[in-house]
């Protein structure tokens, strides 16, 4: 936890430039979330415990429910920048939450690091919703991401049927693998190295539907997945990972037969080349 006799610092507004104008053109909700503790689970992860100043009081949370953080870029450039983050164990009563950091190289993770009680932090409200899936006839649900997502796939954890659960999760560092993962008896967890950009992933879930597919007897019994006969209706699946990933994630979805209101994806954050195009545009 973090010492009591750090002191908090004074809230500096965030220079939210062409991002912060289009968010309010979209009627972004904006806040100011207070810290009341940290948590260092790991040298690669942090725990950061919030107070939502009303927050919670007017808009009830829901599984993988995230808001928009705005952060100064720490070079001194007074430029601001954004990143998303999902509401860990939010609790209406007392209006507070824990958000958690996969420490990198990044405003944000320096933020969760130096952060004390008494710092607030602007936050805005645009674009979060309910991840539970639309259908609710399935056998079998498929969870897919990495250390920035998995307070979004406990949130899902927590909320889903009691229909068995598959969750792969993408490693980078071996400690990592030792982060809480809210399986519950019925449920599976396949941690894979992060390798050739994602791959890794991917082809671990390759493996996962084509073993489904067999099981559930899909016409012909064909585990090849890009034969256009092969089915997998009865699986929801959803997958929060970098950009590139998560589009070739979906593609592979549903190339499997998955229908698309049993299909939910998001891209959580952007791979390095994508990064500086981005910065670059």
């Amino acid at each position: 936890m973090t010492p009591t006799t750090a002191r908090a610092r004074a809230l500096r507004p965030v220079d939210r430039g062409e991002a912060g104008r289009v968010l309010a053109d979209l009627r972004a909700q904006d806040f100011v979330f207070t810290v009341l503790e940290t948590e260092r689970v790991s040298d690669t992860y942090q725990r950061v415990r919030c107070a939502g100043n009303g927050f919670l009081r007017t808009h009830a949370p829901y599984p993988t429910m995230w808001v928009r953080l705005w952060f100064t870029d720490p070079t001194g450039t007074g430029a601001g920048h954004q990143r998303a983050y999902t509401l860990v164990d939010p609790d209406v009563e007392t209006d507070t939450f824990w958000l958690e950091f996969a420490i990198h190289d990044g405003a944000a993770a320096r933020w969760a690091q130096q952060t004390v009680p008494g710092d607030e932090i602007e936050a805005s409200l645009y674009g979060s919703e309910p991840s539970l899936p639309d259908c609710d006839d399935v056998d079998r649900h498929l969870l897919v991401g990495d250390t920035a997502s998995l307070p979004a796939i406990n949130s899902l954890l927590d909320a889903v049927s009691a229909a068995p659960t598959t969750v792969v999760l993408e490693w980078v560092h071996p400690e990592d693998r030792a982060l809480p993962v809210r399986l519950r008896a019925q449920d599976s967890l396949r941690w894979v190295r992060r390798t050739d950009n994602g791959q890794g992933l991917l082809d671990a879930v390759d493996a996962e539907i084509a073993a489904f597919v067999a099981a559930d007897g899909a016409p012909g019994e064909r585990t090849n997945l890009h034969a256009p006969e092969a089915t997998c209706t009865r699986l929801f699946a959803w997958g929060a990972c970098d950009t590139v990933t998560t589009r070739a994630l979906t593609k592979k979805l549903r190339a499997a037969g998955l229908r698309r209101d049993c299909i939910k994806t998001l891209g959580y954050w952007l791979p390095p080349k994508e990064a500086d195009q981005a910065l670059a545009g």
